[in-house]
């Protein structure tokens, strides 16, 4: 399989491939340009509005990181997955499987967002490709796709062709919606959301999401009047997010997927009611005394799940496609209420979780992520599922066919939303929301303004925001992050003036260390926006022939330029740290930012250092803290970088107290 090289696309070529999908003689308009319906026509306004992709453009790290998923699995997923290339929306084979009628619109949905922040020639090409499909798919009734009723799947193209209409102005989108509304208004008398089964049921707001969208473009009543019928038909969110409850008998609320896909539904829901219930429940589902916290939650923004909740162990792990719902629910929070705690912690989930997740080179990722993960074998993980425990073979290794192929094909797009959500549109002005290197143009009712954020964040505290082209008078908002020692830390920080080219906003966010304390004792250690894992040396090994899970396709010679790696540890990793007075007793931060130097001993209290017998991809969970010190080593010195720079993790440590030896 060559490698070939992407290329980002000139104005004028990007312009022609766009123009070559529009239905109408009309000039290219984006959608996200038209003016909003008035919120006293039935809808509360959105805080904040999020910009076309494409308006967005990551650079320095960011971007690389983006270019090498690019040239990496994105780029290439339909030829090394036959359930997205040979895809029935795609091909009309009729297939019929699961697999055939979902991975694709999952992958498509990336792809689009990827290609259209990139500007890149090669993938917009690929990315029309999938639109024209659920276009032309459309039936005379107004339904569409390989299936006939097939709601939760269809939620997934709803995703990409408005994303295609907001960026690119294609005008066969909006009617194309109408009609499938239209046609689902009648249906759902005999057959709604909740018949269809849990996950349409579950996942009922990333279509009332669409319906919005639409509301909003027509100002027709009828469209708000069918939303309202979507949310009655959709789980109730926020009452579990609170109190918990029967999980199955209302879309299966507890698995993790579906957990982190309901987080947006309470916010659109408040667009439409206001009530304070809605208003309140993100906050409720990430309360660390609620009961979602103290059950399964984790230092990084996520919760323990493999498929269902689970709990609060070390060795536990959070599904990759949780991680990617988890950021695009953040949008739509985000959106809504206009509020900093969500942005930060969607930096906690992307430069933590996410990034531990995937290959720097993109070629593979990791269906599970564990906090603790001293060693990525090719062994079964277990997993529960509806009462029964399985295994799956390969869930830890990093490759291109890691555990289920909904995940492998639902991450394209994390990355992408989370650069299209640097930026936003907040009261007549423009908010800087998640921070990294990144540029925005935007359409301000003064003007079109470009600006750009100049850091090496979240290596560096250190932000610059520049004004490039372009000026007027408008309000700039800047996310102060609440780990950020100063007074209005967790805020959106104001900045008011007449603007023009060349003004910059200095801003210096202190990174101290901070701790803290989770499953039996262990302490976590973080700086600035990165949690903080053991530095192991690493030995790699190729699978050379592994089988993907539950498909009875076998790869062989280590699956060629996208291999699976198996990744055991050359060095120690049972260590405790040392701490006193509540704080490590000795911390180096390295300049680079990216390493800190600690005091720590070695210790095999409770097993600490060994995997699991009775599940040979998970370690020991750590020994409860503070650790004797009669059953350590003597001191040393260890290094510490953030997660996800590094394969193999131990990021929940046990500790002892260093006042013992005094």
């Amino acid at each position: 399989m060559a490698m070939v090289r992407r290329t980002k696309a000139s104005g004028a070529v990007l312009a022609a491939i766009l123009s070559a999908v529009v239905a109408t003689g009309e000039p290219l308009r984006r959608e996200a340009d038209r003016p909003l319906i008035n919120a006293a026509e039935g809808l509360r306004p959105s805080a904040m509005r999020t910009l076309p992709l494409g308006s967005i453009r990551p650079e320095g790290h960011l971007r690389e990181r983006l270019e090498r998923q690019a040239t990496g699995l994105t780029g290439h997923a339909e030829e090394i997955y036959p359930d997205i290339g040979g895809s029935d929306w795609l091909t009309n084979a009729d297939v019929g499987k699961e697999y055939s009628w979902e991975r694709g619109p999952y992958y498509a949905r990336g792809l689009v967002a990827l290609a259209l922040t990139l500007g890149d020639s090669e993938l917009i090409a690929k990315a029309r490709k999938w639109v024209d499909a659920a276009l032309n798919s459309q039936r005379t009734s107004g339904d569409f796709g390989p299936r006939s009723d097939n709601w939760w799947a269809n939620m997934l193209p709803l995703w990409y062709l408005r994303d295609w209409a907001d960026a690119t102005g294609d005008g066969r989108i909006v009617p194309f919606l109408e009609r499938y509304f239209a046609y689902q208004e009648k249906r759902f008398n005999a057959y709604p959301l909740s018949k269809d089964g849990c996950w349409a049921c579950a996942r009922g707001g990333d279509e009332l999401d669409a319906v919005l969208w639409l509301y909003e473009r027509t100002g027709e009543a009828r469209w708000l009047a069918f939303a309202r019928r979507l949310a009655d038909d959709t789980a109730k969110w926020a009452e579990y997010y609170r109190v918990g409850g029967d999980p199955k008998n209302d879309g299966y609320r507890c698995h993790i997927v579906n957990f982190m896909q309901g987080l947006k539904f309470p916010s659109l829901k408040w667009r439409l009611e206001g009530g304070e219930s809605d208003r309140g429940a993100y906050a409720a589902a990430f309360d660390p005394n609620g009961w979602v916290m103290r059950q399964c939650g984790r230092p990084d923004g996520m919760v323990n799940g493999s498929e269902p909740l689970s709990d609060q162990s070390a060795s536990g792990g959070t599904e990759l496609c949780a991680i990617a719902e988890r950021i695009l629910s953040s949008q739509k929070v985000l959106g809504a209420f206009g509020d900093a705690a969500p942005a930060d912690d969607l930096e906690d989930v992307v430069y933590n979780s996410l990034a531990a997740t995937a290959l720097s080179d993109g070629k593979g990722i990791r269906y599970y992520l564990l906090l603790n993960q001293p060693a990525c074998v090719d062994k079964g993980l277990m997993f529960a599922n509806n009462g029964m425990q399985k295994e799956i073979t390969g869930a830890n290794c990093p490759g291109p066919h890691s555990g289920f192929g909904c995940c492998r094909s639902n991450w394209h797009i994390a990355w992408p939303k989370f650069v299209q959500m640097m930026w936003m549109l907040k009261e007549d002005g423009i908010a800087a929301v998640a921070h990294g290197p990144s540029s925005v143009t935007a359409k301000l009712p003064c003007g079109d303004v470009t600006l750009r954020e100049e850091t090496d964040y979240p290596r560096s505290g250190k932000v610059v925001v520049r004004i490039v082209k372009g000026g007027g008078k408008f309000p700039l908002f800047v996310r102060i992050p609440r780990w950020a020692k100063v007074a209005d830390a967790g805020t959106f920080r104001k900045y008011e003036r007449e603007w023009k080219s060349g003004d910059v906003v200095e801003l210096d966010f202190p990174m101290d260390i901070s701790l803290s304390y989770w499953a039996n004792g262990a302490v976590v250690v973080r700086r600035g926006p990165f949690l903080y894992s053991l530095k192991i040396d690493e030995e790699w090994k190729k699978v050379e022939r592994y089988k993907v899970p539950y498909e009875n396709v076998w790869v062989e010679k280590g699956g060629g330029e996208f291999p699976r790696w198996e990744i055991r540890p050359k060095s120690p990793w049972n260590y405790a740290l040392v701490l006193k007075d509540g704080a490590l007793e000795s911390a180096e931060v390295l300049a680079d930012g990216a390493e800190i130097r600690v005091k720590a001993v070695r210790t095999e209290a409770a097993g600490w250092g060994y995997m699991r017998a009775d599940a040979p991809g998970r370690a020991v969970d750590p020994p409860m803290s503070p650790v004797n010190r009669r059953v350590c080593s003597g001191e040393e010195t260890v290094t510490l970088v953030p997660i996800g720079e590094t394969q193999l993790h131990v990021t929940l440590f046990p500790w002892i107290d260093g006042q013992a030896r005094d």
